[in-house]
């Protein structure tokens, strides 16, 4: 899975206009665009015209693969998290910092909880002491 194309689809998935999505990941909405149409070619979302403009919505297919992107994401997040408290702190770092720039949107989206975040981020700050 490609990270830019899960978290574009948890956020058009929230109903984020294209605008919004390069806004919330700090890219060029050409960026986005280049994603959104590449996750069409996929069957995965679909372009809706209205009177408001295009927007892109979740197809089936796009939402089950978004079903299995997210827990995957949330398996390997509580694998960390499990890591860590068992003393594997090498291996839950190198899980964590992968997922590390989309975290924040996450945890926003309501994907990963709070207390996870918390944890997670909480050890990686006292790993760097």
């Amino acid at each position: 899975m490609k990270q830019e194309y899960y978290i574009v689809l948890e956020l058009v998935n929230s109903g984020h206009s294209p605008e919004e999505i390069a806004e919330i990941m700090g890219l060029a909405p050409h960026d986005i665009k280049a994603v959104l149409e590449a996750l069409r070619e996929k069957g995965l979302v679909e372009v809706r015209r209205g009177f408001f403009g295009e927007r892109y919505v979740l197809t089936e297919r796009g939402r089950a693969q978004l079903e299995q992107w997210r827990g995957e994401v949330r398996g390997q997040l509580e694998l960390a998290a499990e890591m860590r408290r068992s003393g594997r702190e090498t291996e839950a770092i190198e899980i964590v910092e992968r997922w590390l720039p989309i975290l924040p949107i996450l945890v926003g989206l309501g994907v990963v909880s709070l207390a996870l975040w918390k944890l997670l981020t909480g050890y990686l700050a006292s790993a760097d002491d």
